[in-house]
């Protein structure tokens, strides 16, 4: 096997963190399996070893699949739905608090009773993510089912160390976590809090994957498991119930597609969020390339993630609930209307309040494969916050995320409560179509992975570098207002000179997290894959 912060490969590769996720994908592609296979064995993994960023129990899957011997583009969105008994009123608004703040404060400008939304039983929502590791198996896979589940019945059997990552996660999140009595059991072993080097062994979660392996992953809906996850949450005093388990499905459909210079871009469907970044893309393909050492460079990224920030906020949600203006907002014709007043004064700084915060929910995973027969995967997986809604569902070990935390608790918005509404978010995977090669693209990071995942797109495409340059290049960020944040690879130099244009500017050591990037170099018959985390291949 080969691994390392980037590798290149004959056969296939996977990017992605934990370490040993990336190893369990190389060892499915070395058993016969392809991108997909790959993909869903290394999200599977990641479920198991960092529940407090993602899960079996997880709210969101959302990937951009390129099936190599087509060459179609699909995207595939395991995005949560709200249970059918949710209602708008279902929360209590509070003001907004000044400490501490947390997710209603920052991106909802309220405060909500007992933070019913982010942690409990009225945070779950029909769980997305193990219908999306089905699915792209299902749909793509060439092994067994049951050689998708293993490597992680092996990982539970053995053992793995918390790590300072989620020890110091759950450490954080012990008051919530003691509320219940199998969230304490299953993430306080021994009624006390892990130190990183402590083993974890997940516990039940052991029947939980044989019944997987067993009964296929369906059984997480309608069978045996959906409806263990439905009757505890009710019993909690939580909307989940068996039908809405039972009739969620993932949806298979077309991506959204944009153009960026001589490159085709394709992202999820909404209420997924690449749409953002390919509106970000086409703004900035409206204006003369410059490059990263120029001022310029930088101002316009920030004037341009404002325009594209402003628009998600006003437009977008669920599709299905919501007339969005899909196709205008998508248009090149749109595009270089919200960039005229950038062409003809280049040097303004919109200083516009709109009073939001960029602070944002971190706690999420991507996974990034690629195989010699042309497959490519991007997928991103999220509990949202740290351990979701802190549920643990007795006698499973599964870790609920709190997809309702996701939608707006006040009423009367594009994004607010409904019945079966699925939720705006803010992942963002990315296949990037080339003359010489396909590229999956994508981090977490909250809501900096809609401004990171389309400057990583716009290296790819203007700077040609390769996955690991990618990962680790300088990155700014700003939602809809100033201070936009500059990552510390920038240099003193320009962060003056934005100041001295207007910028308000403050350093961010870390903006956004581990980008993982897998390539397919078609003229090489090649596969490349590296990032902030960790890549194998074979």
């Amino acid at each position: 096997m080969l691994e390392g912060k980037q590798v290149v490969s004959a056969k296939g590769a996977v990017a992605a963190w934990p370490e040993e996720a990336a190893r369990i994908g190389a060892r499915i592609l070395q058993a016969g399996g392809n991108a997909m296979d790959a993909a869903s064995a290394a999200c599977l993994a990641c479920a198991v070893m960092a529940p407090d960023k993602n899960g079996i129990g997880g709210y969101v899957l959302a990937a951009v699949v390129l099936e190599g011997k087509t060459g179609k583009v699909w995207s595939l969105d395991a995005n949560a739905k709200a249970p059918a008994a949710a209602r708008e009123d279902l929360y209590g608004i509070l003001p907004e608090r000044d400490s501490p703040k947390a997710v209603n404060e920052n991106e909802y400008g309220c405060s909500v009773a007992d933070d019913a939304n982010i942690h409990g039983p009225l945070a779950v929502s029909v769980p997305g993510q193990m219908a999306g590791m089905g699915m792209l198996w299902q749909q793509w896979g060439r092994l067994k089912w049951e050689q998708i589940v293993a490597p992680c019945q092996t990982l539970v059997a053995d053992g793995f160390a918390f790590g300072e990552a989620l020890a110091n996660n759950i450490t954080a999140l012990e008051s919530v976590l003691s509320r219940y009595p199998a969230s304490a059991k299953h993430l306080l072993p021994g009624g006390r809090l892990p130190a990183a080097d402590d083993i974890c062994y997940r516990p039940d979660m052991e029947k939980t994957l044989a019944r997987l392996a067993t009964a296929g992953w369906r059984d997480f809906y309608d069978g045996e498991l959906g409806r263990a996850i439905a009757d505890g949450v009710q019993g909690m005093g939580g909307i989940l119930t068996r039908e809405d388990m039972a009739l969620f499905v993932p949806r298979l459909t077309a991506p959204y597609q944009a153009n960026y210079r001589d490159a085709q871009l394709y992202g999820p469907i909404l209420p997924n969020g690449c749409l953002t970044s390919l509106q970000i893309l086409q703004m900035l393909d409206c204006l003369d390339p410059v490059g990263e050492n120029q001022i310029e460079y930088w101002h316009r990224w920030a004037e341009v993630l404002k325009l594209a920030w402003r628009d998600r906020l006003r437009y977008l949600g669920d599709p299905l609930f919501a007339d969005v203006p899909l196709e205008r907002l998508l248009s090149q014709e749109y595009a270089a209307g919200r960039v005229e007043t950038l062409k003809q004064c280049p040097e303004q700084v919109d200083l516009e309040s709109w009073g939001m915060s960029s602070k944002t929910l971190p706690e999420t995973l991507h996974v990034s494969t690629a195989d010699v027969e042309g497959n490519v995967v991007a997928a991103t997986i999220s509990q949202g916050g740290n351990l979701g809604s802190g549920v643990v569902v007795d006698g499973t070990g599964i870790v609920l995320g709190h997809g309702m935390n996701r939608l707006d608790p006040r009423p009367g918005g594009i994004n607010s409560v409904a019945p079966n509404k699925r939720p705006l978010n803010n992942v963002a995977p990315m296949i990037i179509r080339l003359p010489d090669r396909d590229v999956a693209t994508g981090l977490p990071g909250g809501r900096k992975i809609i401004s990171v995942g389309a400057q990583l797109a716009q290296r790819v495409v203007d700077f040609a570098t390769g996955a690991q340059d990618v990962a680790e290049a300088p990155r700014l960020h700003v939602v809809v207002e100033e201070p936009i944040e500059l990552s510390v690879g920038i240099d003193e130099e320009i962060a003056v000179e934005l100041q001295q244009m207007g910028h308000r500017v403050e350093r961010n050591a870390g903006i956004g997290g581990m980008a993982h990037i897998a390539e397919y170099l078609r003229d090489e018959r090649q596969v490349r894959a590296g990032g902030g985390g960790w890549a194998a291949g074979v």
